[in-house]
């Protein structure tokens, strides 16, 4: 390909824009870094009782007002971009994106996706029409090495394998929250599913627990437990540095891979008890850079040895924390502008 990404590249991050969602850490990321970027927030108008409870029950009435408003926006815009990355995008049907490069013309066109494309028995996830506009990418961004190796075989795009990372952006100096003695509590933060629930059920010390529908749940399910919605920057660094213990329960998607938490918990100096994977492995070695298990047998030995071996899991802690500082999301996009600049 041709075009070559700089700094005076006109770039156009699509996506929905709130301050801790994947698209505007890059879209942070990209300014920090000097480029020039724009941001289209394709959730942006839906805000009346009406049209919210549309998109809730009607997601292909949704789809289509999203897709409308997205030509709209480049017409009126009357820019004709460099770079365009899409954040998951689901609502995209083929002849949407084809009129969307006719109009913005010769560009290179990027799909970051943060979950499993071909999981169309989710709709929330994927869908059969978005899976039409995948071969339209000049990259397709996943960070799951096992769904690329299945799918390249048969999709032309181009898969980059682009894992998550951490925002260092909001994360606040360690001096500043720095604690050598923890409390003896577990935090997970999570969406809830029944899997986790069953993990959490098996932990009997003092758990902290947040993330999404959490609170419905019945709060004598789990003994022991504090439950509270999401949190978010400082709240979670408090959180880590201070709890013995920041548990990472992957879905099974993610089984053989790695998830946001994978970074996250690191770079807000947690120490991180989490599923056994291959690439979590690869990031922060087992028993040196963090702990893992696979079973809920296993899961409860961990928790004993790292609460009677503080000065152990310190050195974990530290491991895990000089680890993972170079895989801040800055540091994903410029690994990103030297794979599509290649």
């Amino acid at each position: 390909m041709n075009l070559k990404i700089n700094q005076n590249s006109k770039i156009l991050i699509i996506g929905s824009k709130n301050n801790f969602s994947l698209e505007s850490i890059y879209f942070k990321s990209f300014k920090h870094l000097n480029f020039k970027v724009d941001f289209f927030n394709i959730e942006k108008s839906i805000y009346n009782r009406i049209i919210a409870k549309i998109k809730r029950h009607f997601s292909e009435l949704n789809y289509k007002l999203l897709r409308k408003k997205l030509i709209f926006f480049l017409k009126k815009k009357k820019i004709k971009y460099d770079l365009i990355i899409f954040f998951k995008s689901i609502y995209l049907d083929l002849k949407t994106l084809k009129k969307f490069k006719s109009i913005n013309g010769s560009a290179i066109y990027i799909n970051i996706f943060p979950d499993d494309p071909f999981n169309i028995r989710n709709p929330v996830i994927s869908n059969k029409s978005f899976i039409k506009t995948i071969n339209e990418f000049d990259f397709f961004c996943m960070w799951s090495k096992k769904i690329i190796k299945k799918q390249k075989k048969r999709l032309k795009t181009k898969f980059i394998y682009l894992p998550f990372g951490f925002d260092s952006l909001s994360i606040p100096k360690l001096n500043i929250f720095s604690k050598k003695k923890r409390e003896k509590e577990i935090n997970f933060i999570g969406t809830f599913d029944k899997n986790r629930l069953n993990i959490l059920e098996s932990i009997n010390i003092k758990k902290k627990i947040y993330g999404g529908n959490w609170i419905k749940l019945n709060k004598t399910k789990i003994n022991n437990a504090f439950f509270g919605p999401h949190i978010y920057g400082k709240d979670i660094f408090k959180l880590m540095n201070r709890s013995a213990i920041s548990l990472n329960i992957l879905r099974k998607q993610n089984y053989s891979a790695h998830n946001m938490r994978t970074f996250e918990i690191p770079a807000n100096n947690g120490l991180m008890l989490t599923t056994r994977s291959n690439e979590q492995n690869k990031f922060f070695k087992e028993n040196k850079a963090c702990f893992m298990f696979s079973t809920k047998k296993e899961l409860k030995k961990k928790i004993r040895f790292i609460l009677q071996n503080p000065k152990k899991a310190e050195k974990v802690r530290k491991l895990g924390n000089s680890l993972v500082r170079k895989h801040s999301y800055i540091n994903r996009v410029k690994y990103l502008i030297k794979k599509i600049n290649i």
